[in-house]
């Protein structure tokens, strides 16, 4: 059963044991239901920088592990790296590149450069830029090598569970570098959430042949541009929050924000603000 289907019964429960909400936050919190934890625990955040252009950068914290979803345009990396030190990090146990545009390779030299690495997953490379090489002299200076992943790459870290999936092709006709992005689902027990990288069109019917995406939390693809096939994955994911990693020069689509709102997924653009998700096997609460 989905924790969110038992979310209702446990605020009624928790009203009628005199618990008060605590409004001080309301405008700035989503869900924060005051369980307590049972279990592992994680902290995703969906990093904003000053920047008018779209990116991913996601920060991954567990217990025991750090995992890096993209790394954002070259141009915010040091603000990348200067927000993961504030939160303590030392260590990039995975850094995980879903494609290879700028605007999720562009700062992983300065994440690598600044960090210890353990495994980075990668897809294949469809095209040649000056960040993918600044990308690989990081690698080379570091020692390190990638993970090509080409068949699905499952693991667990503190309880946290990582799906990785390939692209079925590698050779599309159509966008090859976005149709060519690593899939990623992140789950804490029942709790998924799902990213998207920047499929488009191809990539997106892919994800729609697989058995099972259903996720509570879906970052949308390719920065919330509008797909013909973009509510029937809506549909599959069937979330109830959506993240949209968008900028002020390049907005998310208004035909995707109308999907989201009739399916009445609650949505947060990044370019707003950092936006921090904590998700445990029994309760995921979100901020910005």
């Amino acid at each position: 059963m989905r924790i969110r289907k038992m979310i209702g019964l446990f605020m009624a429960l928790m009203l009628l044991a005199g618990c008060g909400r605590n409004t001080e936050n309301v405008e700035t919190q989503t869900d924060q239901t005051a369980s307590i934890s049972t279990g592992p625990s994680v902290t995703i955040t969906g990093f904003s920088a000053e920047t008018d252009e779209a990116y991913d950068a996601f920060v991954i914290v567990g217990e025991n592990h750090v995992t890096v979803i993209d790394a954002g345009l070259d141009e915010n990396g040091e603000e990348l790296v200067s927000f993961m030190k504030e939160q303590g990090i030392s260590k990039v146990d995975n850094l995980i590149i879903t494609h290879f545009d700028k605007d999720h390779v562009g700062g992983a030299d300065h994440v690598i450069n600044a960090f210890d690495i353990g495994t980075i997953y990668t897809t294949y490379k469809s095209k040649d830029s000056d960040q993918i090489d600044n990308y690989l002299a990081a690698l080379s200076s570091k020692g390190l090598t990638e993970t090509l992943v080409t068949d699905e790459i499952s693991f667990d870290m503190d309880g946290v569970s990582y799906d990785i999936y390939p692209p079925q092709s590698t050779a599309y006709e159509k966008d090859p570098s976005n149709n060519s992005s690593l899939v990623v689902m992140v789950s804490c027990g029942d709790n998924n959430m799902l990213f998207a990288g920047d499929a488009e069109k191809d990539r997106i019917n892919e994800l729609l042949a697989m058995e099972d995406i259903q996720a509570e939390i879906l970052k949308v693809p390719h920065h919330g541009r509008y797909e013909k096939n973009m509510a029937a994955l809506v549909e599959k994911v069937s979330p109830e929050y959506a993240i949209i990693t968008s900028g002020t020069i390049e907005p998310e689509d208004a035909e995707v924000m109308q999907i989201l709102e009739v399916a009445g997924v609650t949505t947060y653009l990044n370019r707003e603000g950092n936006i921090t998700i904590t998700m445990s096997p029994d309760n995921i609460s979100i901020t910005q």
